[in-house]
């Protein structure tokens, strides 16, 4: 367990709590009754210092990052555009705190990767800089994590769906304002998204699929073809995962079925369940609709599922994380 720098308990720093997953951290942190004695709201992009907020039920004013109010703090969350945060993340050794990652693309060159489930348990005392991956990267490689522990994974084939919260709250105000347009026949709006995104789908605009697809390898076998294709697609929340995953040996549905349910991480549907996206909403698992054998490849499956990007795969991630740097608790 971590002494925490004050008699009075542990301090924590939320960078960016304006954006989606920084509200998430702060709703995730009140749930699970995280013990600390304060919480700071900071800002790095210029556009929230100022901002009247509240921390559980007490008002807080989002303040200017600075080095006085870091210096302070245990544990520090980034969130929101990387290249705003890069400095003051690099200072976790100078001020002595653990930075957790959570910008996209993360900007840490000397980082540690972690996603509960996969490698929690290999942070140690000396690991001070902490990266949650792409919200994308964190339900495959946990999925692939599950199923080399049965077989070598030859190679996986991934399509995603991501959602218009992967932009932020503009993103998710755009789509609803293109919906309603688009009904009522009028002019769709296109300042976030470069096209009509409601009742649409396409290409991912931003293209890091080597990015994600970088972070799934160091965190799975390197060995494993991947190949990894972003989808734009016209839902509010949750990524969507269609994966073909191939495997040395020839597996049953039952045997892969069991080694996923063996994570926590991980749940399956059940009797008559049946998953889709909306499902995932405010989940803290990944949801898995179906494995399913190719009979035309042997060795190969599909694995369908659904996972929600702001909290498994980004703040609940961060959370645990922090659990583990604090008080040693191996949580998935």
């Amino acid at each position: 367990m971590t002494e925490p720098k004050k008699p009075s308990g542990y301090r924590l720093a939320i960078v960016n709590p304006q954006t989606l997953v920084g509200a998430e951290i702060q709703s995730i942190l009140r749930e699970r009754s995280f013990p600390f004695a304060k919480v700071v709201l900071l800002d790095s992009s210029g556009t929230a210092t100022g901002l009247l907020t509240e921390i559980g039920d007490e008002p807080a004013v989002v303040l200017p990052v600075s080095d006085d109010e870091m210096e302070d703090c245990d544990i520090v969350f980034f969130c929101g555009p990387a290249e705003k945060n890069r400095e003051w993340i690099e200072r976790y050794d100078d001020d002595n705190f653990v930075a957790i990652d959570l910008s996209q693309p993360s900007s840490a060159e000397d980082g540690k990767l972690v996603i509960a489930g996969v490698n929690l348990d290999e942070i140690d005392a000396l690991d001070r800089l902490l990266i949650s991956p792409h919200p994308a990267a964190i339900p495959i490689a946990l999925i692939l994590h599950q199923i080399e522990r049965i077989s070598r994974v030859e190679s996986c084939t991934a399509t995603v769906v991501q959602p218009a919260s992967e932009a932020g709250q503009l993103g998710l105000d755009e789509l609803a304002r293109q919906t309603i347009s688009v009904l009522n026949i009028q002019t769709v709006p296109q300042e976030v998204f470069d096209r009509q995104l409601a009742f649409n789908l396409y290409p991912a605009p931003e293209r890091n699929e080597e990015y994600i697809a970088s972070q799934i390898r160091a965190l799975t076998d390197p060995t494993t073809q991947l190949a990894l294709l972003m989808t734009q697609g016209t839902i509010f929340h949750s990524h969507t995962f269609s994966l073909f995953v191939r495997t040395k040996e020839d597996l049953s549905v039952e045997r892969i079925t069991t080694s996923l349910r063996e994570n926590a991480a991980i749940a399956l549907a059940e009797g008559d369940q049946a998953f889709g996206t909306i499902d995932a909403a405010g989940k803290d698992e990944v949801l898995i609709a179906e494995v399913r054998p190719d009979a035309s490849i042997r060795g190969g499956f599909w694995v369908w599922a659904v996972c929600d990007n702001l909290r498994r795969s980004s703040a609940l991630n961060a959370v645990l994380i922090a659990e583990k740097v604090l008080f040693g608790s191996g949580v998935n």
